[in-house]
């Protein structure tokens, strides 16, 4: 009984004091004296810079999505171009198609959901809801008032692969992912030669600027190249939310395009909480903070590259900046939409999963309770709503 009553009371003092003598009051003075409301901030370094890239955290999160939208059609913020990590290159005929129609037409959308990277399609209902808001936006707007809306994704083709085979391939092509998007918005910016302002949404690696291997030599993010390249051009921004922790890495699990089976890892508030009691201090109200030169900024780096990292990274040395939009206990993830997923593309999944599932879809089944691939797209893909983001609690 002794032993948990002091371990709850180490617990309990951890969320007040840093391992480097920091106090939850050191974090809080930073909010309060450098904090400014979170477009304002943005608005302003917008000015000083020409691309503001966003880590969402996670792809499914649902406030960043809010936010972006606030940012982008209040007219606080004059941006030219939001690049879109999620969507790619193949799809812009669609966009373009979308935006210049006359009457909002979602179904203009369908390839552009359709043909992902997983297959599956892109179900986040946040996705349809920014094109919706900048649709909006930009009616009845002279075309160079406009916000133009650019995917930066590598291009899949579902109808050339037809086996795992061929799937493994594709997987193998995503090796230059991230100079592949760098090359494509550095080419739609005019190489910051013109003037041009940008917003890159993407997700947390892609947005790192000068993480480094423990060789020394930096790990090639997106955001490393236009800090590397162009620097001074960029402003690099996280969203507060759960943080992933990598412990280790693993073997021996099926190969997918989005990695993580490769790595045992877990979900962690900053530096034992104290960033979350901070903001708590500062009433919860959302706030952007710069991260270079304070507490925050020192803290020490964690994430998608923590198992090879040069010692002493930082979280300054990944991100610019931070913003905080709600207490992680009242964040949430985006509904899934279903306006995609027609009888021929239904027909078409099914396809896509017995080539994925290749020599696996015995397992597959199985593990989805489900007797038949087409049984599991019926009561899989439908629309659902916005849930609770509870990756603390689990």
């Amino acid at each position: 009984m002794g032993k948990i009553i002091i371990s709850a009371i180490a617990f309990y003092l951890l969320q007040y004091i840093h391992l480097n003598g920091q106090t939850v009051d050191d974090f809080y003075r930073v909010v309060s004296e450098k904090g400014k409301p979170p477009v304002e901030f943005i608005a302003e370094n917008l000015k000083k810079t020409d691309l503001i890239i966003f880590d969402d955290a996670l792809h499914n999160a649902l406030e960043p999505f809010d936010f972006y939208s606030d940012l982008l059609t209040s007219g606080k913020c004059d941006v030219d171009i939001l690049f879109l990590e999620i969507i790619s290159i193949a799809s812009q005929p669609h966009l373009d198609a979308y935006f210049s129609s006359p009457v909002k037409d979602s179904t203009v959308l369908l390839k552009v959901f359709q043909d992902d990277f997983s297959g599956y399609g892109l179900r986040y209902q946040t996705y349809l809801d920014i094109l919706s808001d900048i649709w909006d936006y930009n009616r009845g707007k002279p075309q160079e008032d406009r916000i133009r809306v650019v995917g930066v994704n590598q291009p899949v083709y579902w109808e050339g692969i037809n086996s795992r085979e061929d799937y493994l391939i594709f997987y193998q092509s995503l090796v230059g992912r991230d100079y592949f998007m760098y090359r494509i918005i550095s080419g739609e910016m005019q190489d910051f030669s013109g003037g041009i302002k940008g917003v890159f949404l993407t997700n947390t690696r892609h947005a790192y600027k000068n993480i480094k291997k423990g060789s020394g030599k930096p790990y090639w993010n997106t955001g490393t190249f236009f800090y590397k390249w162009h620097p001074g051009k960029t402003f690099s921004v996280r969203i507060h939310n759960a943080t992933l922790f990598i412990e280790s890495a693993t073997s021996g699990k099926r190969e997918t395009i989005q990695g993580m089976e490769k790595y045992t890892y877990s979900w962690r508030r900053m530096e034992n909480g104290l960033w979350d009691r901070a903001f708590a201090l500062n009433g919860n109200v959302p706030v952007a903070i710069p991260l270079e030169g304070n507490v925050f900024g020192s803290s020490d780096y964690i994430g998608n590259h923590m198992l090879d990292v040069i010692e002493g990274q930082k979280m300054q040395d990944a991100y610019d900046a931070l913003i905080f939009l709600k207490p992680l206990e009242e964040l949430h993830f985006s509904a899934l939409t279903d306006f995609f997923y027609t009888p021929e593309f239904k027909k078409e999944l099914a396809r896509r999963i017995e080539i994925i599932e290749e020599g696996n879809m015995e397992e597959f089944l199985k593990q989805r309770n489900a007797i038949s691939v087409e049984e599991f797209i019926e009561r899989t893909f439908v629309r659902k709503p916005v849930t609770e983001n509870n990756l603390i609690k689990e």
